[in-house]
């Protein structure tokens, strides 16, 4: 009977670890974390502490002038980028605790949702244009620079850009 009791006891504590490393790896993950991937992240982009990653609007980290001012910036630069769509393109990245961005992650989509692939090549000009991108206003809290996520969309029509927001 002991024994029973004994191996029970054992096999409730290990499924109550195990539970517990399974709720912790479900709350401290995020839908839309970019998380490093030596394929194509750069290791010299750094963050300023890897656990937090905040979303711009909940830590207010926006470009000084705002989307339009991204968009005066980028405008010409899309030029020089080929896409075969219509569609919406949508591109994400971490700015992080220095005002620098990496980790680039892009996802289009067309007017009826349906994913395009777009190879990393065709996007390289556009991730570098974003990445000259130098009047960010960080995030701040407790009086200290954060790391935060910001997207930038491009709407297309036919390859050709027609908005950015």
């Amino acid at each position: 009977m002991k024994t029973k009791l004994n191996l029970w006891l054992i096999c409730s504590f290990i499924c109550a670890a195990l539970l517990t490393f399974w709720i912790h790896g479900k709350l401290t993950h995020h839908v839309g974390d970019i998380t490093f991937d030596r394929n194509q992240d750069s290791t010299e982009f750094k963050l300023c502490n890897d656990e937090n990653i905040y979303q711009y609007y909940s830590i207010n980290t926006h470009y000084e002038g705002g989307k339009r001012a991204i968009k005066e910036k980028l405008q010409n630069q899309f030029s020089n980028i080929l896409l075969p769509e219509t569609g919406l393109l949508t591109i994400r990245f971490i700015l992080n605790c220095e005002g620098k961005t990496g980790r680039f992650r892009a996802k289009m989509i067309n007017n009826s949702l349906k994913d395009i692939d777009v190879s990393k090549y065709d996007l390289s000009p556009l991730f570098l244009s974003i990445s000259e991108l130098k009047d960010w206003n960080l995030g701040i809290i407790r009086n200290e620079p954060q790391n935060s996520f910001y997207q930038i969309s491009f709407k297309l029509h036919e390859g050709q850009l027609t908005d950015i927001f």
